[in-house]
């Protein structure tokens, strides 16, 4: 069976150019960590990317790889916006063009320009119309003079409209006229006005608003992302990758396409945007992508006074049978970042259908510690995240073929507030499978960078689960093991879900699941053992079958893997050492935390603390699964440069130092593990006890570094090597750019990659027992 690559973790060597079976994976390269770098604020970037356009091939999913990191991996310790990470968070908005398509910005303009005049209601006359005065002649006889007023000219526009174009409607003068008012003003000898009479009027004018349009090739904003606060922050030389499913987008998706990316984070840190394209059988066919509004921001009251975001009249397509509304909607400024608001989308004029407050909490970003206020709850975004996507199903409200009349609004707001607001309405399909169902994601054990608060684990897995087609899902055989074990672990889920609705599955683990682990790549100092120098080592694996007992319509969806790295091993005795903050919630200390087993049950508590306080308490555990949880209050760790808490402290400490005589000069290593304070909402740390040194496994093992990584000119390659094996180099399209051999036994083997691109590659070291793949970077 043709097994679904996990849309998480597909590595460049899985590239399939040409793919054209179900489970193959199409990838379009766009933007790379090799482009000239922008000043920050500078133009947008821009490339024109090739997608597939071939009409015999369906795409199950379309999933765009957004990865990020600092200016050539490097660390902002200085400040400013054009060194490594920029200093501060800008948005970060890609477009997907299309220039068969119509975006409109409605805008409107008086429809009359009348000199002299900024009233509701102009009367006037035709003719001219005196004003009187009295004067005294020389020889002192009072007499009656009159003189012309002063004339309006009024000019008159009309809109000539060039809807179903790219040409903005233009603003044309329809008439010039002349006219006066009808008010006759008589005057006495010192210029005071003693009477005013209303001559004939002739007509009156009510000037008003023209709506006119100016017009775009359409732009979909496809990704809506917020850079990280850049001082002090380390991405990595591969930086983090984040991944967004792009499938409603499909009949944008094809043949060449401008691709830009804007909002002025665009040259804050390096990226890499690639897509996938998944052949095979979505859930249902995207039938149309429908742009309601050009994404853009306004302040609240434009919004509010439909001088933005107007009520839009919308043909619902007749051939589909299911409509979703997708909107993203982020709030800047002081009032509209800080603030929460309600929005509302509404149809045909009546209630508020869909009405939400847009607000996101930060407290558990996954890029953390940032050198800005990266915990501050704000309006549908963070720091280092995508902007919050908001999906309504609005199928019972409308009807196919028939114009339904569109409209978004801020219920109220003040000062600052602006909002960016992007919206399309998708139309579908009926479901293409009767009985279906996915497994669309591993939430632990992963590495994804969206999934890093809870992880590395050591107890149950979590794995979400979608049923894909018409008929409700209530039960499902899951099968999930490690790496190559023949010993696959099973769990029969029962539920009840309905079309296209997502479950959590909580997996149970005998200590059994993780005997596969390679721990080979640990680095061990004493008692304590650690894996973070290389976490793509392990991959968890998981398979669905038997919905509601009986066969899969579609088989491809059912199988995904996740690279993970293992919990750390600590001693069974070790000394937690603590301290809390200055900040208190109802007289204690806003933090607290817990020790517990994998079961859940608490073995060690420390609630309702005093604020200001040390402690050293010594833990004793028998070998199994522990996790640490800290949790604060007020969302700000024990740490935060922006409140006056001052600092706590958590850290493990050994009983006695470890002593690595081996390292020049000898080395003392006292702490087992120091943890960061500046953790906002929450902490989750999980490790295992064991007597045991290290796995069982591991003699059989072969042991290998690679370095420098970055690279500049050579890659070395140094390990004990149990068998003969064979060094592979693929480049970012998957073609090998380095292939040879090396013996048995202690190798240090040099590549010289002088020569090569700048960019990503996938190295692979293959025996007759392991398989090593790392990515490296030339630069």
């Amino acid at each position: 069976m043709k097994k679904l690559i996990n849309l998480i973790f597909i590595s460049f060597i899985s590239i399939i150019i040409c793919a054209q079976n179900p489970g193959d994976t199409i990838v379009v390269q766009t933007f790379d960590y090799s482009m000239t770098y922008g000043q920050a604020w500078g133009p947008p970037r821009d490339t024109i990317a090739h997608f597939p356009n071939n009409p015999n091939l369906t795409f199950e999913k379309i999933i765009m790889s957004y990865s990020m990191r600092c200016k050539d991996g490097l660390v902002n310790t200085s400040g400013g916006n054009n060194v490594a990470c920029g200093e501060w968070d800008y948005s970060c908005h890609t477009y997907i063009h299309d220039s068969t398509r119509i975006d409109s910005i409605m805008h409107k303009t008086n429809s009359h320009l009348i000199s002299g005049f900024n009233g509701t209601s102009y009367n006037y006359c035709i003719n001219p119309v005196y004003s009187y005065f009295y004067m005294i002649d020389s020889s002192g006889t009072l007499i009656l003079d009159s003189i012309i007023n002063d004339s309006d000219t009024v000019i008159e526009f009309g809109i000539y409209a060039n809807s179903g174009t790219l040409l903005n409607d233009i603003i044309d003068t329809i008439s010039t006229n002349i006219y006066w008012k009808p008010y006759s003003y008589t005057y006495d000898t010192i210029g005071n006005v003693i009477s005013i009479d209303t001559v004939n009027i002739n007509g009156t004018i009510n000037p008003g608003q023209l709506i006119y349009y100016k017009r775009y090739p359409m732009a979909f904003q496809i990704m809506s992302f917020v850079t990280p606060y850049g001082n002090g922050l380390d991405l990595g030389p591969e930086g983090k990758t984040w991944y967004f499913d792009l499938t409603d987008f499909a009949p944008i998706f094809k043949g060449p396409k401008k691709i830009t990316v804007s909002g002025g984070g665009e040259w804050q840190e390096d990226m890499d945007i690639k897509f996938l394209f998944i052949v095979g059988t979505p859930p249902r066919d995207v039938v149309d992508m429908q742009q309601l509004w050009r994404p853009q921001s306004k302040g609240y009251n434009a919004i509010i006074n439909n001088d933005a975001f107007e009520p839009r009249d919308v043909l619902i397509n007749p051939n589909a049978t299911a409509y979703k509304l997708r909107t993203v909607i982020t709030g800047h400024g002081q009032d509209g970042e800080f603030i929460p608001r309600n929005h509302y989308l509404n149809i045909d004029g009546g209630a508020q259908e869909f009405n939400w407050q847009v607000w996101t909490s930060c407290g558990e970003n996954p890029i953390y510690p940032q050198g800005g206020t990266w915990i501050y709850d704000r309006a549908g975004w963070c720091p280092g995240q995508a902007s919050d996507l908001r999906e309504d199903d609005i199928t019972s409200f409308v009807n196919p073929g028939q114009i339904h009349n569109l409209d978004y609004g801020v219920v109220t707001a003040s000062g600052s507030s602006n909002y960016w607001v992007s919206s399309q309405l998708v139309s579908y399909n009926d479901p293409n499978h009767s009985l279906d169902a996915a497994v669309i994601d591993i939430l632990s054990p992963t590495n994804a960078v969206v999934h890093s608060r809870k992880n590395p684990i050591c107890t149950d897995p979590e794995v979400v689960i979608q049923n894909t087609g018409s008929t409700n899902l209530t039960s499902l055989r899951i099968e999930y093991w490690v790496n190559n074990d023949i010993n696959h672990q099973v769990y029969q889920w029962s539920g009840n879900l309905g079309f296209l609705e997502k479950e959590t599955v909580k997996l149970p683990a005998s200590p059994s699941l993780w005997n596969s682990i390679d721990y080979s790549q640990g680095i061990s100092k004493g008692e304590v053992t650690t894996y973070e120098n290389n976490p793509d080592v392990n991959q968890f694996n998981i398979e669905i079958s038997s919905p509601n007992g009986s066969s899969d319509n579609y088989i491809y969806n059912n199988t995904i893997s996740s690279t993970f790295t293992p919990a750390p091993k600590y001693p069974r005795t070790f000394t937690f050492w603590w301290g809390t903050n200055s900040g208190i919630n109802a007289g204690v200390s806003e933090t607290s935390w817990n020790i517990s087993d994998n079961q859940g049950n608490q073995i060690y508590t420390w609630n309702n603390l005093p604020p200001n306080l040390t402690g050293k308490d010594t833990i004793q555990l028998n070998d199994g699964c522990y996790s640490l949880h800290v949790t604060d209050t007020d969302g700000d760790g024990l740490e935060f440069w922006n409140n006056n808490d001052g600092g706590g402290s958590l850290r493990f400490r050994r009983l006695n130092p470890f002593v690595d005589s081996t390292a020049t000069p000898m080395t003392y290593h006292t702490w087992i593990k120091s943890f960061e304070l500046d953790f906002g909402s929450s902490l989750h740390h999980e490790f295992t006890v064991s007597s045991n040194a290290l796995n069982i496994k591991e003699e059989s093992k072969t042991f290998i570094n690679v370095y420098p990584n970055p690279i500049k000119n050579a890659l070395t390659i140094k390990g004990l090597f149990k068998t003969k094996s064979n060094v592979t180099i693929f480049d970012k399209l998957g073609r090998i750019v380095y292939d040879n051999a090396i013996g048995a036994g202690n190798v240090q083997t040099s590549i010289d990659m002088s020569n090569f691109d700048n960019g990503i590659y996938i190295l692979q070291i293959n025996s007759e027992k392991n398989k090593y793949i790392r990515k490296i970077v030339k630069q």
